[in-house]
């Protein structure tokens, strides 16, 4: 059975100005198990958690740190909201954050062109949780949320 949280508010800043959105968690119990937050734009510019993500980022690990201590990365989906709109974004860890914080990974040097040698990381995915590294989507590209989904983020709170 799906879990669907209630609403939390959250006051962030955005291109010198205060906005406001509202967050909530679902657990869905499809497989493999997805625990999607769900952001609403409610007093923000027309957009903005679709295309910046900066703003986008900055509200994420304000919620990550307040919430989703120890979940894996890989769990992980954001659902932004507007204007009854649903988008898509996967996040993903910041590696060079998670290294910085002197979590374990292994280095390893492989050969590459003309004699030269890349450096390869490499991390357990049982390390990568939030809590460990910041979250970003820089590299993810907002994709509308598909009917079936759509219709989850539009049903009302469970708890």
């Amino acid at each position: 059975m799906d879990y669907v949280s209630r609403y939390t508010d959250l006051v962030y800043s955005a291109n010198g100005g205060i906005a406001v959105c509202s967050y909530r968690l679902l657990a869905l119990a499809s497989e493999p198990t997805q625990l999607v937050i769900q952001v609403e734009n409610h007093g923000g510019y027309k957009d903005i958690l679709i295309t910046d993500h900066i703003v986008r980022d900055g509200i994420l690990n304000r919620i990550a740190d307040r919430e989703l201590t120890g979940i894996p990365f890989d769990l992980l989906c954001v659902a932004l909201t507007e204007a009854g709109q649903h988008h898509i974004v996967f996040v993903e860890a910041d590696l060079e954050d998670y290294i910085h914080r002197g979590y374990p990974y292994e280095r390893s040097a492989q050969p590459a062109a003309r004699g030269r040698h890349i450096e390869r990381i490499s991390i357990n995915s049982r390390d990568l949780v939030v809590g460990r590294a910041r979250l970003q989507t820089a590299h993810a590209t907002p994709k509308f949320a598909d009917d079936s989904l759509a219709a989850i983020l539009d049903r009302p709170t469970s708890a």
